[in-house]
């Protein structure tokens, strides 16, 4: 199988998401955890059990022909590990990755993710915005699930 998106995840509120959006794609998603990988092959996804710096899923799954990969586990030295490897095997590949930490954003960009996003710079700046009446949190909440 050749999927359009690759996952490099582990099991966490940040990442249950990513199946549902990912519906309508040919996805698969590669974790280290045999909990995470039973459960989402329950819902019908392929799901290889490997590490962050594993070839053999990556390869398994077509990465080489892959438009983009989400790179989001419990660890930026994972993440960066995962980055490192998905870019080896395909180096036209779009890689967003989520950081645990903000100060490794920069690194995870040397990595070679093109776009690093930390939920918890996001969440701060939303509440804050919302909490000063700059945004309107709900107005974005309902467009972000209209898009989905």
């Amino acid at each position: 199988m050749s999927a359009d998106f690759t996952s490099s995840c582990q099991d966490s509120e940040l990442t249950e998401p990513l199946p549902e959006e990912l519906a309508e794609t040919t996805h698969v998603v590669v974790t280290p955890d045999p909990k995470t990988a039973q459960t989402l092959r329950a819902r019908d996804i392929e799901v290889p059990v490997g590490g962050p710096g594993d070839e053999e899923p990556l390869r398994a799954v077509g990465i080489e022909n892959a438009r983009a990969a989400i790179v989001a586990t419990n660890t930026d030295a994972e993440d960066a590990f995962a980055i490192l490897t998905a870019r080896e095997l395909n180096p036209e590949l779009r890689i967003v990755a989520a950081t645990t930490t903000r100060n490794n954003v920069d690194k995870l960009r040397r990595a070679g993710a093109d776009t690093v996003l930390s939920p918890a710079v996001i969440g701060g700046q939303l509440l804050v915005r919302s909490a000063l009446g700059r945004t309107d949190i709900e107005g974005l909440a309902d467009r972000l699930s209209e898009q989905s």
